[in-house]
């Protein structure tokens, strides 16, 4: 091809047509530049192949990331509700040695911290590439610094003061008790436990240490949330819409499952008053009451649920005489109220 081109410009100026000749090489050289753009084209279509594939494999391991978080905070949370249930009878003096015993958590409740821990790679690797972050992917970022940031801040306030708590108090025992360590390493069990449940100190103990496991578990429940809210805005990127959520990612049961909690109730409570509501709105449990906001019970697994903006158990049920229950739990207290019995849901 080189040979051809150049024979036709030699003829050229052998010939004296130098015009003819200009003509050509100019558009020569007009080719050479069309070409070179189109290979400069070509490439950075590949490379822009390439980068986005490279994005989506580190999307996908944000929401692996996430997808870990998730099932975390619903542990921590599931540690809080069975905790939650021997405190109760803490407080309210209905706690019996045997029943003590049986208790899940074989020494005090207090024995024990959890932490909650979440998972950065995918996040970290995000960071490392947004330089390469196509525009599309920009609006992500917020989402991801309020977890990885703003949530995250308190999280570790939260997991330090636990950690702190359960540090304390055990340092106080060691140097009360001579047999502390013998407990913690199960021996004498029960004079083990004999000892805690005796201890004059049990309800101050476990009121701030469920303080302290219900900040944890409310931050955990809101990291959860806005992890969900963002695996889903990721899977719309993705082109994964027609995904259907299941576990771990329902905030909102089926409305099968929840019709029959829809409606009005009765009972009494010093914060929510003598009436509360349970409606759907936008795919959402909304709980409503005279004396205070609004507020979403988010779906955690069975009957129980959560509200984003408090470290309180909610528990939808029915009794015995199939009458449905909503009942609240936490600080040591519980309010139950009992739905209409003229209130049928279609």
């Amino acid at each position: 091809m080189i040979k051809f081109f150049r024979k036709i410009r030699f003829n050229l100026l052998e010939k004296g047509k130098s015009s003819k000749y200009f003509k050509y090489a100019i558009g020569e050289i007009f080719l050479v530049v069309i070409g070179i753009l189109i290979a400069v084209g070509i490439n950075s279509i590949y490379n822009a192949s390439q980068n986005e594939k490279k994005i989506k494999a580190i999307l996908t391991q944000v929401q692996q990331d996430l997808k870990t978080d998730i099932i975390d905070a619903k542990r921590i949370y599931n540690v809080y509700i069975g905790k939650d249930s021997i405190f109760q009878k803490i407080m309210n003096d209905t706690i019996t040695f045997e029943m003590y015993k049986k208790n899940p958590y074989p020494l005090p409740i207090t024995g024990n911290y959890v932490s909650f821990s979440n998972k950065k790679s995918g996040y970290n690797r995000l960071l490392n590439n947004l330089e390469n972050l196509p525009e599309k992917y920009n609006y992500l970022i917020p989402y991801l610094n309020n977890l990885h940031v703003e949530i995250q801040n308190e999280i570790d306030d939260y997991n330090t003061f636990i950690k702190n708590t359960v540090m304390i108090d055990g340092r106080k025992d060691l140097m009360v008790n001579p047999k502390i360590a013998d407990y913690s390493m199960g021996r004498y069990l029960d004079e083990a436990m004999a000892y805690y449940f005796n201890d004059p100190f049990l309800k101050n103990k476990s009121s701030i240490y469920m303080n302290d496991l219900g900040n944890i578990s409310n931050a955990a429940n809101e990291y959860r949330v806005e992890s969900i809210i963002l695996y889903k805005k990721i899977d719309s990127l993705l082109d994964k819409t027609s995904t259907e959520y299941n576990e771990p990612f329902m905030l909102c049961p089926k409305k099968e499952s929840i019709k029959d909690f829809l409606g009005d109730y009765k009972g009494a409570s010093a914060v929510l008053g003598v009436t509360v509501s349970v409606s759907m709105e936008n795919e959402r449990l909304v709980l409503k009451s005279p004396v205070m906001p609004d507020v979403k019970l988010y779906w955690h697994e069975g009957d129980y649920y959560f509200i984003k903006e408090a470290s309180v158990i909610v528990k939808l049920y029915k009794n015995k005489q199939n009458q449905a229950i909503i009942e609240f739990s936490g600080f040591g207290g519980n309010d139950r109220f009992i739905k209409n019995k003229q209130e049928t849901s279609n």
